[in-house]
């Protein structure tokens, strides 16, 4: 079963893109790969590790929103993070979780840890409609 990806979003022109990057009046929009088309923009470039960016108004959204999604691992639930190819990101915040199944960090900045994707099952998948 594939994940859900988290993270901020907008549609623009019927087409969901992951948000890069955001300002008062603008979004920096991530451009799939496969040929999906590009919404009118203002600028474009490529992020750090290659991956093309748009920049639109915000005026032009059809919908923004964020996606959180909770998972479980060893029994916890965990808040999802990035996703890539069959590793996925978590993070928790109870320091005897933690301790007990190895996540990395501190009660100040939350924990983490990088495991197996196919070892998470989806709990939980909700999307906040962000208004500008």
């Amino acid at each position: 079963m594939a994940l859900p990806t988290p993270g901020l979003f907008a549609v623009c022109d019927s087409t969901t893109y992951e948000v890069a990057g955001a300002d008062a009046d603008w979004l920096m929009l991530r451009v799939p790969e496969g040929g999906i088309p590009v919404p009118a923009h203002s600028g474009e470039g490529e992020d750090r590790q290659g991956r093309p960016w748009v920049k639109g108004p915000k005026s032009s959204l059809e919908r923004y929103f964020d996606v959180a999604v909770r998972v479980e691992w060893r029994g916890e639930q965990f808040g999802l993070g990035r996703v890539e190819g069959d590793r996925a990101e978590i993070h928790g915040d109870s320091p005897r979780v933690a301790a007990r199944l190895g996540l990395q960090g501190d009660q100040h900045n939350g924990f983490r840890a990088t495991v197996p994707a196919d070892e998470l099952t989806v709990v939980d998948v909700r999307a906040k409609e962000i208004h500008v």
